[in-house]
């Protein structure tokens, strides 16, 4: 009898036991199971929050842009308008003279892309594959251009600029005629050469992150390529421009992307150096706004002479700044895939 009272104390110790075991597992997982829902909802909450805050904007400039000018005091309207309009296009068509700073602000960008595809590419591998003398110190300079603020360096260029000396020709031509050395410099201001001249050097705009990306594409590329190449007969050049340039598509895609969204978007250095006229399209939204377009638009027939001015002025800004995120949008929409994959292979993960 005893041994069988034990024997039952013990299976009823043993049954309590596993019940209690079995029943923290289904306490934990049902733990971790509530947390992975809690914790999605709040992502989902986060990332809605984010899209809000970035769309938002987007959709109220569509719709304002399209949106007749005697609706945007009526209460009744907040997101669908009851008819659509071109005229507040056809208004920043004129405010911005759009087709002109189109072009300009194009060729623009796409000469200053290329040059600095080209120019950083060959710097980049300089830095990832050559050893000499300073390299660790002229690199950091490199990685300075990205934290230094273009504004502290931004007067010096403007002067540099408006008195241009190819290599002290200037200077040495004064020394022999006795005139001021500036009589002999050239005015640069006003002409593209003030972007295309940097870029073509690795200085440009964001040239050093550009630089960075190449270096750490090449750096992680086989030495076993150049070694072979070495022995087929190349020599440093040959085997850039056969084996490693053509390797390095992804990162050269990315460079070029990031290049026109940077130009297309810049507008302190573009406002100073290229007069009004001149201007590239990201100076003439800003000027969207500017009274003195109001004569040429009533002219038009688009605006009345008096009256809801301040309406129509922001009818126009709307459509101006629809116009201006247009062109990249498109190109994000048709090179997205490739420039993820070019973000990924780059040195942006190192």
């Amino acid at each position: 009898m005893n041994l069988l009272m034990r024997f039952k104390k013990t299976e009823q110790k043993n049954n309590f036991r596993f019940s209690m075991k079995k029943d923290w597992k289904w306490n934990k997982k049902g733990a971790m199971k509530a947390g992975k829902m809690v914790w999605s909802v709040v992502r989902f909450g986060l990332i809605f929050i984010l899209g809000y805050v970035i769309i938002y904007p987007l959709l109220e400039t569509i719709t304002k842009t399209f949106m007749p000018v005697s609706q945007y005091s009526d209460p009744s309207v907040i997101w669908i308008p009851k008819s659509l309009t071109l005229d507040n296009i056809k208004a920043a068509v004129i405010a911005l003279d759009f087709w002109p700073a189109f072009g300009r602000t194009l060729v623009l960008c796409l000469g200053c892309a290329i040059l600095q595809v080209v120019s950083c590419a060959i710097t980049g591998y300089g830095f990832a594959r050559f050893r000499f003398k300073l390299r660790g110190p002229l690199f950091a300079l490199v990685i300075l251009t990205i934290v230094v603020p273009t504004q502290l360096v931004f007067f010096p260029m403007k002067v540099q600029y408006r008195f241009f000396d190819f290599f002290g020709i200037s200077h040495l031509i004064a020394l022999f005629t006795g005139q001021p050395y500036t009589n002999y410099t050239i005015n640069l201001v006003d002409t593209k050469m003030t972007f295309f001249l940097p870029s073509l050097l690795g200085v440009g705009i964001r040239s050093g992150l550009f630089i960075y990306i190449y270096r750490q594409f090449f750096r992680n590329m086989p030495k076993e390529l150049e070694e072979a190449a070495k022995i087929d007969g190349c020599g440093p050049w040959s085997t850039f421009t056969r084996i490693m340039a053509p390797n390095a598509r992804a990162s050269a895609l990315t460079v070029f992307l990031f290049s026109i969204i940077w130009h297309w978007n810049e507008t302190m250095m573009t406002g100073s150096f290229f007069n009004k006229g001149n201007q590239p399209l990201s100076i003439a939204v800003q000027n969207a706004n500017d009274g003195s377009m109001m004569g040429e638009m009533v002219s038009a027939g688009l605006y009345v002479a008096s009256g809801r001015n301040w309406i129509e002025r922001e009818a126009t800004s709307y459509a101006s700044v629809l116009m201006f995120i247009l062109p990249p949008l498109i190109l994000y929409v048709f090179t997205q895939k490739y420039f993820v994959e070019g973000v990924e292979s780059s040195g942006i993960k190192g």
